[in-house]
């Protein structure tokens, strides 16, 4: 249950990500803190501004739209492995570490 939750989530902001228009639209409202594998997915979305890595794994990654999510690395660096394996919609993102 809790995966389909996460699932329609993600769904959700590619849809939002994706719709064209001018109409304003809140932003689907994120969790502060994901598990690794979902903040990659969101990470791939294209929606990712900018990304801060601290020394004890802890990743913030922070949103166009003004929004921030935590996560946990399972390793140092694995964001930025993360990142340019992403591609095109990873190109722009502000990459940061303490």
């Amino acid at each position: 249950m809790k995966k389909l939750l996460w699932i329609l989530l993600l769904v959700s902001l590619v849809v939002t990500a994706c719709s064209a228009g001018t109409q304003q639209s809140t932003p689907t409202p994120l969790p502060e803190e994901v598990d690794w594998p979902t903040a990659v997915n969101l990470l791939k979305t294209g929606e990712v501004d900018q990304i801060f890595q601290l020394h004890n794994l802890t990743v913030t990654l922070y949103f166009k739209d003004g929004q921030q999510v935590k996560t946990i690395e399972p390793t140092i660096d694995a964001i930025f492995t993360e990142v340019q394996n992403c591609g095109a919609p990873c190109s722009n993102i502000i990459l940061a570490t303490e």
